[in-house]
């Protein structure tokens, strides 16, 4: 049986009862307040400096740095902060970073003695290796929110696939703020609007220099202007019976562009971006994002 075979698994219970996911449970449900509580001690534990540096950020008050007395202390009012705790001490252990960004995982020696046994794996007591923990437990009690590696952090819990589409757009021009797009979407604390900002921002990075090269202080709207003039001297990498034509690229932007109602303060059509619009706008981002970057914009040949 695979890794992914394992994480599908559903008691006997729930296996046939239907073929939709379970809903996931928002906050720290019941069943997860104590082994949630039990992580964050372990993790913090002899980590006087760093247990100090959440409370700060979270405004919570300790008679010394003591991890049993956060967790007792943010849980009294609502367990949901615990949530909290876990996010900010990802974001600011600079053990973690170094696992992930320099360490790295290692060979396991004992690979290839069955399938379901990974080539690499990170060092038994690394940060990183409690921290897959954390993540295995997050699925395990069907939590609404999963470790975010990439930012170190928690994120809303997205299909795969769509994340795995979204994190290959982060690696091109662009890429820094729809990273930013992304956690502002689906962090533990969603600014829908600075999310849409950046989702603006992360396809004006890649398309200005494809579009608009030569450009001063060029915008979205500027790229869907000279888009929408010159048709003809620009296509998609598929072309069909359209022949390549960009109507669905510039509907794509208009869409995107207009939709952006919170750009202008003030104004009579002004208000914050919702939820929705700001999911809808990073997965849009993402994939003209790719587009731009990838020479699936392109002019045309002839000309």
């Amino acid at each position: 049986m695979t890794r992914s075979e394992s994480s599908a698994w559903q008691p006997l219970s729930r296996r046939h009862v239907s073929t939709r996911d379970e809903a996931l449970f928002e906050g720290v449900p019941d069943h997860l307040v104590r082994p949630l509580g039990v992580w964050i001690t372990g993790y913090l534990d002899g980590r006087p400096e760093l247990t100090e540096r959440v409370a700060l950020q979270l405004r919570v008050a300790l008679d010394a740095p003591n991890p049993e007395q956060l967790v007792e202390a943010v849980s009294i009012s609502d367990t949901s902060t615990l949530l909290d705790v876990v996010d900010v001490a990802l974001h600011l252990d600079k053990r973690l970073w170094w696992d992930l960004d320099v360490a790295g995982p290692e060979a396991k020696m004992e690979a290839g003695l069955a399938d379901w046994i990974p080539a690499f794996g990170w060092p038994e007591g690394s940060r990183a290796a409690a921290v897959e923990g954390l993540a295995e437990m997050l699925t395990d009690a069907g939590s609404a929110f999963e470790v975010d590696w990439r930012q170190r952090c928690l994120q809303r819990r997205v299909n795969a696939t769509v994340t795995t589409a979204a994190a290959q757009a982060m690696g091109m021009d662009g890429g820094g703020h729809l990273q930013a797009s992304w956690a502002a979407t689906y962090g533990r604390h969603p600014d829908p609007s600075k999310a849409y900002d950046e989702a603006i921002r992360a396809v004006e990075a890649a398309a200005i220099p494809v579009v608009l090269p030569n450009g001063t202080k060029e915008t979205l709207g500027k790229v869907l202007a000279h888009l929408t003039q010159a048709t003809d001297k620009w296509e998609l990498a598929i072309g069909g019976q359209n022949a390549g034509a960009i109507g669905p690229l510039t509907e794509m932007i208009r869409l995107l562009w207009q939709g952006h109602v919170a750009r202008h303060a003030g104004g009579p059509t002004f208000r914050l971006q919702h939820q929705d619009e700001a999911q809808m706008a990073v997965h849009l981002a993402a994939t003209l994002v790719h587009w731009f970057t990838t020479g699936a914009v392109r002019q045309r040949r002839s000309v």
